[in-house]
């Protein structure tokens, strides 16, 4: 594997002070980092801004890149879609980055894409919908995760532990509800599952009775959260005081231990939920012949010994981002003294990306696909006695 891997891999992480260090004449990588630490969703953009960070820092105190310091210029996109745009905006014009990433939640990532294509800047998003693909363009590119790799999971999950074939669905109003929406119709039918009911939320919704009523009325035997927000957890704790006992599965923002700790009591009511989530929160759990066992230790590890906390998946989006970044300016080695030529140079080394293992998953891209993930690595969890608890995995 190439060198940098080894810097992901065996560098131990220091105690994190700054991102990056301070612009040196040009001679650092200037990198843009979009993620709430205000609004609806500053509990994800905090998380994954933690997980960049140590990134960062590892990176740097191993040597940087081809010499060079990384440097995180970090925005708070503040939860809309609108700031999130004119952060992109900001980051390209005032502060000159080579590239940014957008790292909060998928409607916020989509109103990056046309001020990435329209300044001709290379950048990555979070974005959890396939139905985005089409619209990309050739500046922004998606390591993330798409509705059809990873609903199988949750699905057998119902299907085959819980003995289960309805499903009654909770879809956050939002780009990414319209996907898994639109992919739980496709997914379902050809696992010989049914939804029955389909109700919607408002991210910022403090009041699901109503809808969580119809879902009791319907007789569905299980319930799929799909959000990307708090509301989506709220949802389990009004579920359970409803009495709502059926089994639950959720997308990963509902894993967050932010949101768990929240909803303890309700989380922890038989039968569990079982929600979406990374490697790296149970990795002593997964089987010795995973091979992204050391990897998800090591940045486990390294994460606790920092933060105090066990990392969530989107601390794991952050880390693995800025390592997509990373793998990409090594082989650039953009040409810092032009800059519409140095991110011209980074956007085709991403573009050559290949067979790059971080702890989101494995991705090979290419002029003609700039998501390129070959293999999907979320795990599915639920919780007892405070803890995260592996309940499946791809490989199951």
């Amino acid at each position: 594997m190439r060198k940098l891997a080894l810097v992901f891999c065996c560098v131990a992480l220091l105690v994190v002070g700054a991102a990056g260090c301070a612009s040196g004449g040009g001679d650092t990588y200037k990198v843009g980092y979009l993620a709430s630490q205000t609004g609806p969703y500053a509990a994800l953009g905090l998380a994954s801004t933690e997980g960049a960070q140590l990134a960062v820092k590892q990176i740097n105190d191993a040597g940087g890149i081809n010499g060079k310091q990384i440097e995180l210029v970090l925005l708070d996109d503040k939860g809309t879609s609108t700031d999130s745009a004119l952060g992109a905006q900001k980051l390209i014009e005032v502060e000159g980055v080579l590239t940014l990433a957008s790292a909060t939640a998928t409607a916020l990532s989509h109103s990056v894409i046309p001020v990435l294509n329209d300044n001709e800047t290379p950048g990555l998003i979070i974005s959890g919908t396939g139905l985005v693909m089409d619209q990309l363009g050739a500046w922004a590119f998606k390591p993330s995760s798409c509705e059809a790799d990873y609903i199988p999971l949750p699905l057998r999950y119902l299907r085959d532990d819980m003995g289960v074939t309805t499903i009654a669905a909770m879809i956050e109003n939002s780009g990414y509800g319209e996907g898994g929406e639109h992919y739980l119709n496709i997914v379902a039918p050809d696992m010989d599952m049914e939804i029955v009911e389909t109700q919607h939320f408002d991210p910022a919704a403090t009041d699901m009775t109503p809808q969580l009523a119809n879902i009791r009325s319907s007789g569905a035997e299980s319930m799929f959260i799909w959000g990307s927000g708090p509301a989506g957890a709220l949802a389990i704790k009004q579920a359970r005081e409803m009495d709502i006992m059926i089994p639950i599965a959720t997308t990963p923002a509902q894993s967050s231990l932010r949101y768990y700790e929240a909803f303890a009591e309700s989380y922890e009511m038989e039968p569990s939920p079982a929600c979406l989530d990374n490697k790296p929160a149970i990795w002593p759990q997964l089987s010795d012949s995973d091979e992204d066992k050391a990897m998800c230790r090591q940045f486990e590890e390294d994460f606790n010994a920092e933060y105090g906390r066990i990392p969530g998946i989107y601390e794991a989006i952050g880390a693995s981002f800025i390592w997509f970044i990373a793998d990409g300016l090594e082989r650039a080695d953009p040409d810092l003294g032009d800059l519409t030529k140095g991110r011209s140079q980074l956007r085709d080394a991403y573009e050559e990306t290949e067979n790059l293992s971080v702890i989101i998953g494995t991705y090979t891209m290419s002029p003609d696909d700039h998501y390129g993930r070959t293999v999907p690595k979320e795990v599915l969890v639920s919780f007892k006695d405070g803890e995260k608890i592996l309940v499946r995995t791809h490989y199951d």
